[in-house]
């Protein structure tokens, strides 16, 4: 497990010490990312150093600022963003379609703003990690009240201590979407999923824009397995929100 970062709150707190904590924040909240320094954000670091930030705080900010936005949002779908979003701020992997599809909605229609706050500012969040520890992975082991499906989810899209979170395609979208475990790797050149694969699933989803007469119109589309992933992030780029994923 990694080392968990938390930051005293007394006025003798050593100033060597914050600076290990901001570059543990930098490196929670940018996914490991290798970042320039330009990338760097230094009215967000002097204000913490200064003590006029908790690590919460620090860790809003950064995820506020415009590094994190180009790197996370500009670059992905909005799946994908709400993905990382899980991961960088409450350290776990989402647990169900329906709470990805309830971020995605806040991000179209609250802001980006406001998808940040919905994680730093949660309950999860302060029980978690309280107001002075940096956010970390925790799914080294089983969460209470967090299934075990939750917990292979969570080892997927932790990948290794040295990746970045620079990939543009959703790790758990497919296994999201039919509440399902992840694929199981063929062997002997036969597949553990051929069962799965012969479904069809009815995606129901909302327009951003007007079709016909109607505006945010419930449309549903009817797709095999192997063509719901693509499906969705179809959906996604035009703008969609995907309301419910059922088996057909």
């Amino acid at each position: 497990m990694s080392e968990i970062s938390t930051l005293a709150t007394t006025s003798t707190q050593d100033y060597g010490h914050a600076q290990s904590i901001l570059r543990a924040a930098y490196r929670q909240v940018f996914g490991n990312a290798h970042l320039m320094e330009e990338d760097l954000v230094p009215v967000v670091e002097s204000l913490f150093l200064q003590g006029d930030f908790t690590v919460q705080g620090l860790v809003s900010a950064l995820a506020l600022s415009d590094t994190y936005a180009r790197l996370f949002l500009e670059k992905n779908g909005p799946y994908r963003f709400v993905e990382l979003n899980f991961k960088h701020l409450l350290g776990r992997a989402p647990r169900n379609q329906a709470e990805i599809s309830e971020h995605v909605q806040c991000l179209a229609n609250q802001g980006y703003e406001a998808e940040i706050a919905s994680y730093v500012y949660s309950e999860e969040y302060v029980s978690a990690f309280g107001f002075d520890t940096v956010p970390y992975w925790r799914t080294t082991s089983t969460l209470s009240g967090e299934s075990n499906l939750t917990y292979v989810r969570s080892l997927k899209l932790q990948g290794g201590q040295a990746t970045y979170d620079g990939a543009s395609t959703s790790l758990l979208q497919a296994s999201l979407g039919t509440s399902g475990s992840l694929p199981i790797p063929v062997r002997n050149g036969r597949s553990g999923n051929s069962d799965r694969n012969r479904r069809r699933f009815q995606v129901c989803w909302t327009t951003a824009s007007p079709t016909g007469g109607n505006r945010q119109a419930v449309q549903i589309s009817t797709v095999p397995y192997t063509s719901l992933s693509s499906t969705i992030q179809s959906l996604q780029r035009r703008g969609g929100s995907i309301v419910s994923i059922k088996t057909k």
